[in-house]
């Protein structure tokens, strides 16, 4: 599972379709292009989406379908 702390120090999770993205998992983006996940920071602000870290760079995670998921 990845991992992280957000701006309120809470833990999140880095989710895809609601399910737990593990390091090295490969995912599609919104183009086709598939890359591995190699881990991320949540949102360090209100209103910020955070970032995810692949093999083919760092983006937003829409664009692999994620979303960080604080933990209860």
């Amino acid at each position: 599972m990845i991992t992280s702390t957000d701006h309120a120090g809470r833990t999140c999770t880095l989710t895809h379709n609601g399910s737990p993205v593990k390091p090295g998992e490969i995912l599609e983006d919104f183009r086709g292009d598939q890359a591995r996940i190699l881990g991320g920071q949540a949102p360090h602000k209100p209103g910020s989406t955070g970032q995810i870290h692949t093999s083919a760079g760092n983006y937003y995670p829409s664009v692999f379908g994620c979303t960080w998921e604080a933990q209860p």
